[in-house]
């Protein structure tokens, strides 16, 4: 299947807001709020995205979420002040209930990694899409599991470390989501 035959004006329109998807959840949604009052979209990066859509034309954006995903709980409220700041229009999609729309963003071309966020211009004609969480956390996530493992500690010990020490990092992941999303907009 093609974005073309998946992602049409109707489907679009039942994407959620982000308000609204956010509004819908139960237990999980505290999860969000340490990233919505935390993150702040610098003014020069406010004025470069607003600047792409005046360039570009209105852009939508589809976001590829669930609620349980550490990596959305901080990505969804940076994409959701990005479009606020520069008038896209943002869509949010439960994976689990639109496989149909995760399937044409696979990760590597086989995992169901999240968020998506997938960028079209107003016609939905794809621009290009971002997977998961920006290079620089892949990078540190990666050396953190080389450097636990060698320390042969408890699964549930591993865990609290790996988390503990993914949070510390949140406010620089958000920072490196806001720079790679600009540089694939810069890149157009």
């Amino acid at each position: 299947m093609s974005t073309e035959t998946v992602i049409t004006d109707q489907r679009y329109s039942q994407g959620f807001t982000c308000q609204a998807y956010l509004d819908q959840l139960g237990d999980t949604r505290q999860r969000f709020t340490p990233h919505e009052t935390d993150f702040r979209l610098a003014p020069d990066d406010a004025k470069f995205f607003r600047d792409t859509v005046q360039r570009l034309g209105p852009i939508r954006v589809v976001a590829v979420v669930e609620d349980w995903c550490p990596d959305v709980h901080r990505g969804l409220p940076v994409m959701a002040t990005i479009a606020e700041a520069s008038g896209m229009d943002l869509r949010v999609f439960p994976r689990d209930e639109n496989i149909d729309i995760m399937n044409l963003y696979l990760n590597q071309g086989e995992f169901l990694s999240i968020p998506v966020f997938a960028f079209f211009r107003q016609n939905l004609n794809p621009l290009f899409h971002w997977i998961e969480r920006p290079r620089a956390a892949n990078q540190f996530i990666e050396e953190l599991a080389d450097e636990l493992s060698r320390e042969g500690l408890p699964e549930e010990e591993l865990w609290a470390k790996r988390r503990k020490r993914n949070h510390s990092m949140a406010d620089t992941w958000r920072q490196e989501t806001v720079k790679e999303l600009k540089d694939l907009f810069a890149g157009m």
